[in-house]
C-alpha cells in the first residue's frame, strides 16, 4: 500500500536524472538515419545532438536544421526504437546514484516517474542496474501528448515533498503538486537553460541531497 503521508514522498525522473542515456539517444538517431536514408553515419556525426537538445530544442528541429532528408520519418522511427532493450544497454547510472537513493530511502518513499511507454523494459532495465528495489512504486506514463498532464495524473493522489528531474515537464509537475523542484543539468537540459528560467540547477542527484533538510545530517 502506498504511504502518502505529507512531506514524506519524493518523485524522481529516470532519464537524465538517474540514468545517463545521452549516448543511447545518439546511437538510435544514427541507426535511424542509416535505416531511412540508406547512408553510412556514425555516432560522431551527431555528437552535437544532446547539446542542441539541452538548450530546450527538439530532436525533430535538430534533424531539420541539419538538412537531413526525411526528418519527420527518421524522428518517428527514433521514438519507436528508443526504448528497445538493445539500446537501453547503452545507459549507465550517473555517479553516486545508488548511494543517493540509499540515503533518500531512509527518510522518504521514493516514486519513479518516467515518460516512457514500455513499462516491461523499464522494469527490466532497473533490475539490470540493481536499483529497482529502491522505489515504492514505478509509474510509466505516455510520452505522447500532454506529458506534464500524464505525469500529474499518475501521482495526483500523493503528497509530494520534492520532485527531482531534468526537464521542464518535471518543473511543471512540481508546481502542479505544490512541491519543491530540484532541477539537474546533467541530462537533457543545461545549467544555462535552468538559469534563464530563474532556477538553480545541480550536476547530479548527490548534489541535491543537502537541499533536502532531513538528509543533511546524513552527509
Amino acid at each position: 500500500m502506498i504511504n502518502s503521508d505529507h512531506k514524506k514522498n519524493v518523485v524522481l525522473d529516470l532519464d537524465g536524472t538517474l540514468l545517463d542515456s545521452r549516448r543511447r539517444h545518439v546511437i538510435v538517431l544514427s541507426d535511424c538515419v542509416n535505416e531511412i536514408n540508406y547512408i553510412k553515419s556514425t555516432y560522431n556525426d551527431f555528437d552535437d545532438f544532446v547539446s542542441y537538445k539541452s538548450e530546450g530544442n527538439t530532436g525533430l528541429s535538430y534533424l531539420q536544421n541539419k538538412g537531413i532528408p526525411n526528418a519527420k520519418e527518421i524522428f518517428a522511427l527514433w521514438i519507436e526504437k528508443i526504448e528497445e532493450k538493445k539500446y537501453l544497454e547503452a545507459d549507465i547510472l550517473y555517479p553516486n546514484v545508488c548511494e543517493s537513493l540509499e540515503l533518500l530511502k531512509r527518510h522518504y518513499n521514493l516514486f519513479l516517474l518516467t515518460a516512457r511507454t514500455n513499462k516491461v523494459n523499464v522494469i527490466w532495465q532497473l533490475s539490470q542496474l540493481n536499483i529497482d528495489t529502491f522505489f515504492t512504486e514505478i509509474f510509466v506514463v505516455s510520452n505522447i501528448g500532454n506529458v506534464s498532464g500524464n505525469k500529474y495524473a499518475a501521482i495526483k493522489s500523493l503528497q509530494i515533498s520534492y520532485v527531482v528531474g531534468d526537464m521542464e515537464v518535471d518543473y511543471d509537475l512540481a508546481k502542479r503538486v505544490d512541491s519543491i523542484f530540484l532541477p539537474l543539468n546533467c541530462g537533457f537540459r543545461s545549467a544555462t537553460f535552468w538559469q534563464q528560467r530563474g532556477e538553480k540547477s545541480y550536476g547530479n542527484i548527490y548534489e541535491v541531497l543537502p537541499k533536502i533538510t532531513k538528509i543533511t545530517a546524513s552527509l
